[in-house]
C-alpha cells in the first residue's frame, strides 16, 4: 500500500493517514512499517487502535551531526525518548515511549527534529506501508457458523478490516461483539474452509467458490475474492436437507411440473431470492416420489441429497466436469430423467438444456431475470437474430413453465417468497411465443387460474395478513396494478383475453 505525503504533512500526519489506511483495507496491525527515501517509522502495539506501545523513527542524516547533537536537540522537546547515531551505517534512530492516540499532536516536535537533521527534506514524499504482523484474534469459523444458525442469518460477510456482518431477513447487520478482522485472519479462515487448494486457487485465480459442511448445522457456499489486496469471503448458509414444498408457502402447481417427464422448467429471479432452494424442494420431490435418475451440473454444489426413490449424481464445474454446456451434452448418454443445471448463463448452454428438453427428459434450471416474461426474452436474446425463430420454436414446445422470485419481509419475522407463475404446455402460451407477441403472455398470466402476476401474488400475501402493505406493494410492477387486483378489475389485455 502507498499514500502520498503533501508539502505541510508531517510525520504524525503521515502516520495517522497511513494506520487509518491500514487497518480500513487489512485489519489491526501488530507491526506495521512505513518506507520512504531516506527514513521509515516502526510502529508496535497490541492494540493500535488505541495504544502505540513503541515508535522507532529511521533516518540518515545530514553531514557532521554528532550523537551529542540529536541528544540535545531529543531532550529540548521534552519529549522522554531515546535517540542512537550509528555512525557506519549512517543512521539515526528515535525511539519513543509508549503513547495514546489522543497524544499524538505532542509529538510534533519529532517531526521538527528529523525534518532539521534528515539529509534532505521528508515532505511531499511517497510511503510505502508494510504489516509486518497482525494482531492474533482467535477466530473460530465453526463458531461464527453457529452464531449465524442462532441468529437465522442466510448470509456471512467475512472481510479484512472490518467486523463480521450477517445478512438477517436481507439486512446487513454487524457483529459488534466480535473483532476486526485482519489479513491473515482472512487467510487462517480460507485455509479452515477449504484448506491449501482454495487458498492456491484464490491467490492465482482472484476469486473462488467452493463447499464446507458444518455438520449439524448445514452446508456453506463460500465464495472467495480480493479486496485491496486481501482476501474476503461471502458465505451463504445451505440446510443440510432441502426445504419440503409446504415450508416455502409456493402454491402447489410449482410441485405438479415435478410428475412431467420432459420439458424446461426454469426457477428466475435475482440474487438471494431463493431459486436455489425452490429448485432443491422440486429435485427431492422427485426424490420421494419416482424411482429416477437425476443428474445435477452445479457451480459449486450447494445442497447435497440423500438417494431415496431415485438416484442422484451430482456434478461440480471445474471438479467433475469442465462446463455446463460439456455436462449437459455427456449427461444425455448417462441415462438421466431429469437433469438440474445450475444456471443457463451462456448461449451454448440454454442451446444443450433446450436439446435435452426435447430428447425426453425433464430440465430445472435458472436465470437472473426479474420476470417469466422477461426469461423467455432473455433466452432469445442469447442468439443470433436468424437462429431466433428455431429458439422461438424450441421453446414454446418444450417451456413447461417459469417461476420467478421475490422474497419479502414477513410479519412476525422471516421472508417469504412472492411468485410469479407462466405455464407452459397450455396452446395459448404456445401461440404467443411462436409468434413472437410476448406482451400478451402478461394478460394470460392473469386470467389463467392456475398462472400468477407479481401483482396478483402480492395481493394474496397481503389479504392473508403475511406482510405489510408496503412490502407487499415492493414486490408489484407498480402501485397502480396492486390497487387495480385489490379492487376486482381486470388489465385491459386480460380483458381482450377473455372476451
Amino acid at each position: 500500500m502507498f499514500i502520498g505525503s503533501q508539502s505541510t504533512s508531517t510525520l504524525m500526519d503521515i502516520f495517522r493517514i497511513g494506520m487509518v489506511e491500514v487497518i480500513r483495507a487489512c485489519g489491526l496491525p501488530a507491526e506495521v512499517r512505513f518506507n520512504t527515501e531516506n527514513a521509515s517509522i516502526l510502529a508496535k502495539g497490541s492494540d493500535m487502535t488505541n495504544r502505540i506501545d513503541q515508535m522507532r523513527i529511521f533516518f540518515e542524516p545530514k553531514p557532521g551531526i554528532t550523537q551529542e547533537i540529536l541528544e540535545q536537540a531529543l531532550a529540548a522537546t521534552r519529549i522522554n525518548g531515546r535517540v542512537k547515531l550509528d555512525q557506519e551505517q549512517n543512521i539515526a534512530k528515535i525511539t519513543l515511549p509508549p503513547f495514546e492516540w489522543r497524544h499524538l499532536t505532542m509529538l510534533n516536535a519529532i517531526d521538527t527534529l528529523v525534518e532539521h537533521f534528515c539529509v534532505r527534506s521528508l515532505r511531499s514524499l511517497t510511503w510505502e506501508l508494510e504489516v509486518v504482523s497482525y494482531v492474533d484474534s482467535h477466530f473460530n469459523i465453526n463458531v461464527l457458523i453457529e452464531e449465524m444458525k442462532r441468529q437465522k442469518a442466510s448470509d456471512l460477510h467475512l472481510r479484512a478490516g472490518n467486523r463480521p456482518y450477517l445478512r438477517v431477513d436481507n439486512d446487513l447487520i454487524p457483529m459488534a461483539d466480535q473483532p476486526v478482522l485482519t489479513a491473515e485472519d482472512m487467510r487462517k479462515l480460507v485455509l479452515q474452509l477449504g484448506g491449501p487448494q482454495e487458498m492456491r486457487m484464490l491467490e492465482t485465480e482472484r476469486e473462488t467458490s467452493f463447499q464446507y459442511h458444518a455438520a449439524g448445522i448445514g452446508y456453506l457456499r463460500c465464495s472467495g475474492y480480493m479486496k485491496q489486496g486481501a482476501m474476503a469471503l461471502a458465505i451463504r448458509l445451505i440446510p443440510e436437507a432441502p426445504l419440503p414444498f409446504k415450508a416455502l408457502n409456493i402454491p402447489d402447481v410449482v410441485a405438479s411440473v415435478c410428475n412431467k417427464h420432459r420439458g424446461l422448467f426454469l426457477v428466475c429471479g435475482i440474487t438471494g431470492s431463493g431459486k436455489s432452494t425452490t429448485l432443491a424442494a422440486m429435485i427431492d420431490y422427485i426424490n420421494e416420489t419416482r424411482h429416477c435418475h437425476i443428474i445435477t451440473i452445479e457451480d459449486p454444489i450447494e445442497y447435497v441429497y440423500t438417494d431415496k426413490k431415485s438416484i442422484i449424481s451430482q456434478r461440480q464445474v471445474g471438479r467433475d466436469t469442465h462446463s455446463f454446456a460439456n455436462a449437459l451434452r455427456g449427461a444425455l448418454r448417462e441415462d438421466p430423467d431429469v437433469i438440474l443445471v445450475g444456471e443457463m448463463r451462456d448461449t451454448e448452454t440454454i442451446r444443450a438444456g433446450l436439446s435435452a428438453a426435447e430428447t425426453g427428459h425433464l430440465v430445472f434450471s435458472t436465470l437472473h431475470t426479474t420476470t417469466a416474461v422477461d426469461t423467455i426474452n432473455r433466452m432469445i436474446s442469447y442468439f443470433p437474430q436468424a437462429e431466433r425463430d428455431l429458439i422461438r420454436q424450441e421453446i414454446a414446445y418444450t417451456l413447461q413453465g417459469v417461476v420467478c422470485q421475490r422474497l419479502l419481509k414477513r410479519i412476525g419475522g422471516g421472508r417469504i417468497p412472492a411468485v410469479e407463475i407462466l405455464l407452459g404446455g397450455k396452446p395459448i402460451v404456445r401461440d404467443a411465443i411462436l409468434e413472437g407477441d410476448l406482451d400478451k403472455l402478461y394478460g394470460i398470466i392473469e386470467v389463467d387460474s392456475d398462472m400468477r402476476s407479481f401483482d396478483q401474488y402480492a395481493v394474496e400475501l397481503y389479504q392473508k395478513g403475511l406482510v405489510t402493505k408496503e412490502e407487499a406493494i415492493s414486490a408489484c410492477s407498480n402501485e397502480e396494478g396492486f390497487q387495480r387486483i385489490i379492487s376486482g378489475i381486470k388489465s385491459s389485455e386480460g380483458r381482450k383475453i377473455l372476451k
